[in-house]
């Protein structure tokens, strides 16, 4: 692959103008090695031009992380890889957290986009960078109350393990977990998609956390207390049509039997002991969409070894760069792949990053929770 020289970029011209923008700018080739710094990069990261260039930006310089901690450097990750192996530039800035020159992490929104030559072919790739540092405090504070509010409770059976990955599109996201043992012998969970995404959806998720605390005593049956969340929630769904999609399920440890409920969510997926994933249940009407809707529960067995891989739309509806989309049937496929189904349970960071690799996009578009739970 042709690649862009220093002296290239010089004779474009860029440095000048790109030395007047008040935003950070780097331009790499395609290897992700720094070939341009320009003066506002230099004051928000304090790294200065002859530090950086010849340098990938992964070599102890940005090192850009994402809102919840995940490192960015690895190949499918990072928003310039992505954008010069898919010829795409970013539909809308993306929040990272960079390092500075001192050791402190900066937010900082990121938009990136592939550098063509003139025969159209991808020589390397710019990334744009504005510090946000202001203006992300609250939305920091926003997302540890909502994180801290999904958080699952530390008495788990020893029986069961859970294993959940939580991943908004923005700071704060619409979708919503939680999980806790109600009596000895039964663990409660929910995971639901409330409309939309962001500060909005995610001030609903906390009405939800708020039914769980309030009717905690009827969790433990699935269908009476989905019946109940939904009629609580029915004038919120106002003129939308309904609140959210959800699964609710309990299950036993000792029995492995699971009861639940399948609100207009993605089917669960039963992951058997040879490993092949089946999904499970029959679709509801969304919570609040029917005012005096009335829930049935279903109920499979899980036996020693099996997990069940709860999760949101945003893990299947995603398209390929051919415009296929993902769908039920090709998460069946990339759980059947051996370094994301480990000894019958699902590894869900990889399982991640084989979703981020199939989606032509930069970042996945929508916001995304994985939760398995798995008998031992």
């Amino acid at each position: 692959m042709k690649t862009l020289s220093r002296n290239a970029i010089r004779h474009l011209g860029a440095p000048t103008i790109l030395n007047a923008l008040p935003d950070g700018a780097y331009i790499t080739d395609v290897d992700r090695n720094i070939l341009f710094w320009n003066k506002a990069a230099e004051r928000i990261a304090g790294w200065s031009d002859s530090e950086v260039t010849g340098h990938s930006c992964g070599d102890n310089i940005l090192v850009h992380v994402d809102k919840d901690g995940h490192e960015l450097c690895g190949k499918e990750e990072c928003p310039l890889h992505r954008s010069i192996i898919t010829g795409q530039p970013s539909q809308e800035p993306i929040l990272v957290y960079a390092k500075h020159r001192s050791g402190d992490r900066i937010p900082v929104e990121v938009s990136v986009a592939p550098i063509r030559d003139s025969a159209g072919r991808i020589v390397g790739g710019i990334e744009l960078f504005r510090d946000l540092t202001d203006s992300v405090k609250d939305m920091e504070r926003a997302h540890l109350i909502q994180t801290t509010a999904m958080a699952g409770h530390a008495n788990l059976d020893p029986r069961l393990t859970v294993a959940v990955r939580y991943t908004p599109n923005e700071v704060v996201g619409g979708d919503f977990y939680h999980y806790e043992m109600l009596y000895p012998d039964l663990l409660g969970v929910m995971i639901a998609d409330v409309m939309g995404h962001g500060v909005a959806s995610a001030l609903y998720t906390m009405q939800l956390r708020s039914l769980w605390e309030d009717w905690r005593e009827g969790s433990g049956d699935p269908a009476r207390f989905v019946t109940h969340v939904s009629r609580q929630l029915h004038t919120l769904a106002g003129d939308a049509g309904y609140f959210a999609t959800a699964i609710c399920l309990t299950i036993n440890p000792a029995t492995g039997v699971v009861d639940y409920v399948r609100a207009g969510h993605p089917a669960p997926l039963h992951i058997g002991q040879g490993g092949r994933a089946r999904p499970a249940g029959t679709p509801q009407p969304a919570l609040g969409m029917i005012e005096d809707a009335v829930y049935t529960s279903e109920r499979l067995m899980m036996a020693p070894g099996e997990s069940l891989l709860l999760y949101t739309d945003g893990a299947i509806e995603i398209a390929s760069a051919e415009g296929v989309e993902l769908g039920e049937e090709g998460l069946i496929g990339l759980l059947a792949r051996p370094d994301v189904l480990c000894e019958g349970v699902p590894r869900l960071d990889v399982l991640e990053e084989k979703l981020l690799t199939y989606s032509a996009g930069i970042h996945l578009e929508d916001d995304l929770t994985l939760l398995a739970i798995t008998r031992r």
